[in-house]
């Protein structure tokens, strides 16, 4: 068997009356080259630090719905931040004066706490960095609650101080400079030591957008030795304002490209740290009304699975779990088309990554090992490659070169044809939680090495026979974080 796979993609131009053009481009997944390892803690969820303003009433985080959800989703961390940590002070006697602060009440943080518990997920939670004394950050609420939580023995996988800080001159009408912030960072770490979290990852400076300066000099200033973990947030446009076709539009997908590659340079000039996407979704300011939680959002969604993948970022952080636009569960805490996608990623796509290069820019391809679990009993040496077909007109999907029995085809398409649907269906069955439990999402088997797939859909593929060299090894590797 060679070491190269080749993908030959048979794209169906416009179809005029009595006449079919069938194009062909080969594609090559280069199996005999490992570009990045990646582990199964690698997609993780948010929940908004605004979400605790409000005791989290508007979702019941003791529900049995919620919790198998949750649970579908772990391994993996669950990140509390966003702008509103800055504003979050924590109160369990009632008594502080908060100004213009918000109260975080011993409650709501027991419940919380007991929610990540039960799914599974490692809880990373952000500081208050507004909370100064003059030029410094003042820690004597960020040790009231590591004592409180300490002492409940409530375990934090990662602790962040403060949320795009380059940006608090709109928040805050205040700077906090990136040497100052370097100095922050430092004093949370001192005081993490005399903690039960003495061995927690400090994550940070969670800047919005890649501000190369910006990183650069915190990073510089002291901030490398301070953080074992930089994280920086990405969205693709202001979801206020995004229209449904940029949800597919390439160009907007490659910008995320040059962006990653930027931040996972800098981060290799520093043994030990790693860099995660610690906020990302679609679009900011709370995603975009009647898309960003709909079928469409999953082109932008699974492509930057797979940008973040290839290009080395060890942990990509989904905004959000629940709350917004761009949430994976709706008002009522069902799943949205994102959930199942998110879902579908973590059982299928494992830890090894290939390179695999394409001339068209509206078929992204992916390829790793694939995953090894109880789900499917795939065996040591599939491979999983998922797609994005963004044509209008359906493609065939040709593998060759391989001895394939057969391929498991997991599709998904939107119910009814509707690109904005609030329903995925896997191989053209709906997808919907059963009395509170996850549908088995089977694949339909494909007997020979072609496919054919829709426009405006995507997937995945599995090739359990593929007997890949690289994936008869699952070890992970070791990752910080």
């Amino acid at each position: 068997m060679t070491m190269d796979m080749f993908l030959c993609l048979f794209g169906l131009a416009w179809i005029q009356p009595f006449t079919v053009s069938l194009h062909t481009e080969h594609i090559r997944v280069k199996t005999n080259h490992v570009l990045h390892v990646i582990d199964d803690m690698f997609v993780g969820v948010n929940i908004d630090s605004g979400r605790l303003r409000y005791n989290l009433k508007f979702h019941n985080v003791s529900s049995p719905k919620l919790l198998a959800l949750g649970k579908a989703l772990a391994p993996g961390y669950l990140r509390v931040g966003g702008t509103s940590g800055d504003y979050m002070v924590f109160d369990p006697t009632h008594d502080i004066a908060t100004g213009q602060q918000f109260q975080l009440r011993a409650t709501t943080w027991d419940d919380l706490n007991m929610f990540v518990q039960k799914i599974g997920l490692k809880l990373v939670i952000g500081l208050n960095l507004m909370l100064r004394d003059g030029t410094k950050w003042n820690p004597s609420n960020a040790k009231l609650l590591l004592k409180y939580s300490s002492d409940k023995g409530y375990p934090f996988a990662g602790i962040e101080l403060g949320n795009a800080p380059n940006f608090y001159y709109r928040q805050w009408n205040t700077t906090v400079s990136e040497a100052q912030l370097a100095s922050d960072f430092k004093e949370l770490k001192q005081v993490l030591q005399g903690t039960a979290y003495k061995s927690s990852l400090i994550l940070g400076p969670d800047v919005a957008s890649y501000e190369d300066k910006f990183l650069n000099n915190f990073l510089t200033d002291g901030g490398a030795s301070a953080v074992d973990v930089l994280t920086v947030h990405h969205y693709y446009f202001n979801g206020n304002t995004a229209k449904l076709e940029d949800f597919s539009d390439h160009s907007i997908m490659d910008r995320l490209i040059s962006e990653v590659q930027t931040v996972v340079g800098m981060v290799r000039s520093y043994h030990g740290l790693v860099a995660w996407l610690g906020e990302t979704s679609s679009g900011y300011g709370g995603g975009t009304p009647g898309i960003g939680n709909r079928y469409v959002a999953g082109n932008l969604w699974l492509d930057k699975l797979g940008v973040s993948a290839k290009y080395g970022i060890k942990r990509v952080m989904r905004q959000s779990f629940f709350g917004g636009h761009h949430s994976l569960l709706d008002d009522n805490s069902d799943p949205t088309p994102d959930y199942w996608l998110t879902l579908l990623y973590k059982r299928l796509v494992g830890n090894k990554v290939f390179d695999v290069p394409s001339s068209s820019d509206n078929i992204r391809l992916y390829a790793h090992c694939t995953k090894l679990n109880n789900v499917y009993n795939y065996k040591p040496g599939s491979i999983t490659v998922y797609a994005l077909n963004l044509n209008k007109d359906p493609v065939l999907l040709t593998i060759s070169d391989l001895n394939i029995n057969s391929m498991d085809r997991f599709w998904l398409t939107p119910e009814g044809g509707n690109l904005t649907s609030t329903k995925v269906q896997l191989n053209g069955n709906t997808l919907e939680l059963v009395n509170n439990q996850i549908p088995h999402m089977m694949p339909r088997s494909v007997g020979s090495g072609t496919m054919k797939v829709p426009g405006n859909s995507f997937g995945f593929i599995v090739i359990p026979d593929a007997n890949i060299a690289a994936c008869q090894s699952q070890g992970h590797g070791t990752i910080v974080g």
